[in-house]
């Protein structure tokens, strides 16, 4: 039997909150001004919080109202402010939501408006009467096993739904357009307020951020727990995607309150349709004021609550209610026994979970004091999903860019592992165990060389692996490859390579998954880069 040599360059590490108890309940007693007896010149007033949780209110008078604003059958209430303050600042970024009413009856939620206003302020008010289809299509339920918390962006039946009709991303990225696209009146952007993250690892996932409409602002924000827990309309209300050692929450207003039910924004946060998002208390530091885009500062208080719904005229919050979570975790173990911990709660989302368990990774990797310029880094990972045995991967990387390599290639596995076609994972933690060591120990292959060239079944075929450190240092490591009794191909080929070169050469599984036990089984056969795969190939 002959055998042939299959070597690949490759570039490795060589061997080397609680919940608060429901709130009190809030007025109940709220009437409602339909859409029909709204008419251009009538003034009325919004509620919104510029600073600590004091309600204030803000005149303004109806301009006419909008048909198929949205979508068909989906207007909005074109409205102007009267104070001077509002006209400075124009549109204030977090304070979507804020009810409007007119004769002490509730019109809808301040929702829309133009980024560049001129000596004016309109705003672009939802109605109430479609904001509360979401609360009454939509009841909360609680999630049972395999319910996916982001849901299809296009499941069955969603074609009849209005709630499902793709509306303009919330808090979109600002892309440049032809000034008659300046003129489309936009959600206001529910800023993603990001703390306890850099800008330099914040720029490593701008793109992909963007892609996803979020528009992630860095804030001297953080979290209180002297605080207002009950919110009511017009009070602020937080959207945790992160919530500990790193923090992403977006802010808006609550509109409408019945009992521990909400309706907030008056637009969607993520319009991710059904979801687990842990919902918090929030207070207003100010208003910054800016000619680009004014908005509100906050910090953000105790998860109160879970947003059951994300739709495309208001997210539903329920107070009391447990959100589902994944406990987050980074344990770092430097040169010289230094140690760091970092943890938090995270949002349960196929989308965002991976990219803000990758951004928290990143910076614990990069804005640590321990932190160098050449370091090679070992990653154990260990993902915790009820009723199943735990998932435990290791991997390593080194090289200028090792740290955000290391961290694109578990974001690549946890995205896999929440879009798996079977059922989602109730994932309860996810813990990475970091070590780091000086210098950079990185290798590519160079050479192999066989003993022989014919083998026989049962024999062993022994090879020496020729290697290159990133200096150009030379090394060799001896292998043994075991050739099978039964084998009775006339020719096998050698392969030699790393983790990426195996996947590459590895036939693709006959059939996919079935149940979540199969892939998390599959899971466990990924490769680290801190190995050499040798493989024997008919």
């Amino acid at each position: 039997m002959k055998i042939k040599a299959l070597i690949s360059s490759f570039f490795a590490a060589v061997v080397f909150v609680s919940l608060s108890p429901p709130a009190t309940r809030a007025d109940d007693s709220m009437p409602i001004m339909p859409l029909a007896e709204i008419k251009p010149g009538m003034t009325g007033e919004w509620h919104t919080v510029v600073s600590g949780s004091r309600v204030d209110s803000f005149p303004m008078e109806v301009v006419g109202i909008v048909e198929n604003f949205i979508g068909p059958q989906r207007p909005v209430i074109i409205c102007k402010a009267l104070d001077a303050t509002n006209k400075l600042t124009g549109p204030v970024a977090g304070m979507s939501g804020s009810p409007v009413f007119i004769n002490g009856k509730l019109i809808g939620a301040y929702a829309y408006g133009w980024t560049w206003p001129k000596d004016q302020a309109l705003i672009g008010v939802t109605p109430i009467e479609i904001m509360l289809e979401v609360e009454t299509n939509y009841p909360p339920v609680a999630k049972s096993k395999g319910t996916n918390s982001l849901a299809s962006r296009n499941p069955a039946g969603a074609g009849a739904d209005p709630q499902w009709r793709v509306a303009p991303a919330a808090g979109g990225p600002d892309v440049p357009a032809p000034a008659t696209l300046q003129s489309v009146m936009k959600p206001l952007p529910t800023p993603l307020m990001v703390s306890g993250i850099s800008e330099r690892t914040l720029r490593r996932f701008s793109a992909r951020l963007s892609a996803l409409g979020l528009d992630v602002m860095q804030a001297p924000s953080g979290s209180t727990h002297d605080i207002d827990n009950d919110p009511k309309p017009g009070q602020p209300l937080a959207g945790v995607l992160m919530s500990g050692d790193f923090h992403f929450t977006g802010t808006g207003t609550v509109t409408w309150r019945h009992g521990n039910r909400i309706l907030a924004f008056g637009h969607p946060f993520l319009q991710s349709g059904p979801a687990e998002m842990p919902m918090a208390s929030a207070e207003i530091l100010t208003v910054v004021q800016s000619v680009a885009r004014s908005f509100k500062l906050s910090n953000t208080g105790p998860v109160i609550g879970t947003i059951y719904q994300d739709r495309l005229t208001a997210i539903a919050g329920e107070i009391g209610r447990k959100p589902n979570t994944t406990h987050f975790e980074v344990h770092l173990d430097a040169p010289g026994g230094k140690t760091r911990f970092f943890q938090g709660e995270l949002f349960q989302n196929q989308m965002l979970s991976p990219i803000l368990s990758a951004i928290s990774l990143l910076e614990s990797l990069y804005d640590t004091m321990e932190s160098e310029e050449q370091q090679t880094i070992y990653l154990d990972t260990t993902l915790e999903i009820p009723g199943h045995e735990p998932v435990r991967l290791a991997d390593a990387a080194s090289g200028e860019d090792g740290p955000f390599e290391l961290v694109i290639r578990e974001l690549t596995m946890y995205e896999s592992l929440l879009n798996n076609p079977c059922e989602f994972p109730n994932v309860k933690s996810l813990a990475f165990h970091v070590r780091l060591a000086d210098g950079w120990k990185s290798s590519r292959l160079d050479s192999l060389n066989m003993d022989r060239d014919e083998v026989k079944p049962g024999s062993t075929l022994h090879a020496i692996i020729g290697l290159r450190d990133y200096r150009g240092e030379p090394s060799s490591l001896p292998v043994s490859v075991p050739i099978p009794a039964d084998l009775r191909a006339p020719e096998v080929r050698l392969f030699v390579g790393d983790a990426d070169a195996a996947r590459r050469m590895d036939e693709p599984p006959p059939v996919p998954p079935q149940t979540l036990d199969q892939v998390l089984d599959r899971l466990r056969l990924t490769r680290s880069h801190q190995n050499i795969c040798v493989k024997l190939l008919e």
